[in-house]
């Protein structure tokens, strides 16, 4: 044996050193050569010796030629599971399609190890034959013999296989048709929509429900109206739900929002039966598209109770704010309860998007929201949805609950949640809220939440941390010479967008201000405007202490207080600036450039002495 093992390592180095000449091997004695080595490397397969095993396993995966594939593949049924396993896998490395009937037939093993190696092997080697075998497989087997399966049949390479994926699908099985079906959105079949669109109507739930999901995958806009029509034909209402959501997402991918929902308006005239008109209206609430708005505002006031329904439920789905006075309506008025609690939900999930209405507005619709809430479960869903408002008077409305015995809990967690963002505003309201909050819980983790804040609260002190912030603004200029540049934040009349700045986004460091952390804003060379309100009880002096990353100028009240051009890391009241807060509201912006690496601010306002400044607030 040790002799047949040296031997067999020193064939193996010879086999490696003629690969790397060219294939010398196949040039010389090329019919001895293979024959020897062939049988070396089969003897050393069945061999219990695994260093001779792994040679073997290098050997098959170098030599070439298909008379060695035809060799080895012959041999494969009289080798151990083990061995067997290695070989099926050097045979797929070597890509010989010879070796593919020896592998297919090892797929009928009685050990699943080598089961599994035929399935992954199969989709290195396979081609438009082997279709139908991984299909029956992964419809048929479970596990990671299913999954095996399944990654071969989405894998297969030869350019006929898509085409036999299609041609198989009308007489195969119901559970290995579901299995076509997927590995048409799994290799993104483009021109199996008219396929799809047939299996979307076939007797066996899990097909049609497969299908439709695919749909949304390889469905193009132009095959709206007939995915329109598909849904008109549809009748199980689960299957109904799932088709509606397929033409909202293929909707989706059309460019212009105002012409998503043109194929489900065009049909909607003509459809007279209610479940259809219903759907179609669901389907308007799913895309969102503004054009849509008037035709489900009209179905409100729709004498079907099919109809009224759906539409609520559209304009509860919308993805803005717009329906916002349509749902607080029906909340106010519907003589059907079941309405009005359908209108009430659909409004508070819509107050929490994004709005132009100012904090207290939204506040104020919160309260009537509360007084249309007829329960104790409908009043918790607005103190959960008021979470997201992260103002002061959301906070103040959602302390007014914490001595609610029903509503408490709601209430805890909707001020600790508010208090993330109001912190920076008004810090000491924030402060006693949380204060409440720990008093009265009796949750465990809202009390930790509550007195971490209230300890980064101690921990920054002055530090203003709300923010707005606009930009990036760049040129084809470095950082030292964009801080002269005057962007549209700086000229008077220029529309600006804005929006708020995230805030604790290094934990350690709560009173650093870094837009780098907002994704469009990273990379070197640019410039940032943040923006944000100071309200002072009275006019008086004070300091203005700053570090910055890395240059940046200051305006209070639109005056230019203060400007440094430089490169540096943020370094706390590092730059110290005497300035004057009038009375009431002062707008502060600050300009902030980027050369590389860290982009970030620290900025608080404190008594000429350094001092604290009593009742200073902050509005962004």
């Amino acid at each position: 044996m040790m002799r047949q093992s040296k031997r067999f390592r020193e064939l193996l180095i010879l086999t490696f050193a003629l690969a790397l000449l060219g294939g010398f091997v196949s040039a010389v004695s090329a019919d001895e050569a293979d024959q020897e080595i062939i049988k070396m490397v089969i003897d050393a397969l069945k061999s219990p010796d695994a260093e001779m095993q792994t040679g073997a396993i290098a050997i098959v995966r170098e030599i070439p030629g298909p008379e060695v594939t035809k060799a080895l593949a012959q041999e494969l049924p009289n080798l151990g599971a083990i061995a067997q396993v290695q070989l099926i896998s050097a045979l797929a490395d070597r890509g010989d399609a010879l070796a593919l009937p020896a592998v297919i037939e090892a797929g009928k093993s009685q050990d699943e190890s080598v089961r599994i190696a035929s399935l992954k092997a199969i989709g290195q080697l396979g081609n438009a034959s082997s279709v139908a075998v991984l299909a029956d497989r992964a419809a048929t087997s479970k596990g990671a013999e299913q999954k095996a399966a399944r990654e071969s049949l989405y894998r297969l390479r030869s350019a006929e296989v898509d085409a036999a994926i299609l041609q198989s699908l009308p007489s195969a099985k119901a559970e290995v048709k579901a299995e076509l079906v997927t590995a048409i959105g799994e290799r993104n079949i483009g021109n199996s929509v008219e396929t799809l669109l047939k299996t979307a109507r076939d007797e066996d739930r899990k097909v049609r429900v497969e299908s439709l999901k695919v749909l949304k995958i390889v469905g193009k806009p132009e095959d709206l109206p007939a995915m329109v029509n598909l849904l008109l034909e549809t009748k199980g209402e689960a299957d109904r739900t799932e088709a509606e959501k397929t033409i909202a997402v293929v909707a989706h991918k059309i460019e212009d929002k105002t012409r998503q929902a043109a194929a489900a308006l065009a049909a909607l005239p003509n459809v007279k039966d209610t479940p259809n008109r219903a759907s179609l209206l669901r389907v308007l609430g799913r895309i969102g598209d503004s054009s849509a708005l008037p035709t489900l505002r009209t179905a409100l006031g729709n004498r079907e109770p099919e109809i009224q329904d759906a539409a609520i439920r559209a304009l509860s789905d919308w993805p803005t704010s717009e329906p916002v006075p349509d749902l607080l309506k029906v909340a106010q008025t519907a003589e059907n309860a079941r309405y009005k609690v359908l209108a009430l939900r659909g409004f508070v999930r819509l107050l929490g998007l994004e709005s132009s209405r100012s904090a207290e507005e939204t506040i104020d619709l919160y309260k009537k929201a509360m007084d249309l809430a007829t329960d104790a479960q409908e009043k918790k869903r607005v103190l959960s949805g008021l979470a997201s408002a992260r103002s002061v008077a959301a906070l103040n409305m959602a302390a007014a609950y914490l001595d609610d015995l029903a509503l408490h809990q709601e209430a805890e967690s909707a001020a600790v949640q508010i208090a993330q963002g109001t912190y920076g505003a008004d810090p000491q309201r924030t402060k006693d809220v949380l204060a409440k909050v720990i008093q009265v819980t009796k949750q465990d983790a809202v009390r930790q939440q509550a007195q971490n804040l209230i300890g980064m609260l101690e921990r920054f002190d002055d530090y203003i941390v709300v923010w707005q912030i606009s930009g990036p603004y760049t040129k084809d200029v470095t950082a030292a010479e964009l801080f002269d540049t005057a962007f549209a934040p700086e000229q008077q009349g220029q529309e600006v967008q804005w929006r708020p700045m995230p805030v604790g986004t290094t934990p350690d460091q709560p009173w650093l201000i870094e837009p780098e952390k907002i994704e469009e804003f990273k990379g070197d060379n640019r410039v940032a405007y943040l923006r944000t309100k100071i309200v002072s009880p009275k006019e008086q002096k004070a300091r203005l202490e700053l570090g910055s990353d890395d240059g940046v100028k200051v305006w209070i009240n639109g005056q230019l207080v203060h400007a440094n051009n430089a490169g540096r890391p943020v370094t706390l009241g590092e730059d110290k600036v005497d300035v004057t807060l009038k009375e009431g509201v002062n707008a502060l912006l600050v300009k902030l450039t980027q050369e590389g690496g860290q982009w970030a601010m620290a900025l608080r306002l404190r008594t000429p002495d350094g001092g604290k400044i009593e009742g200073l607030k902050v509005e962004p």
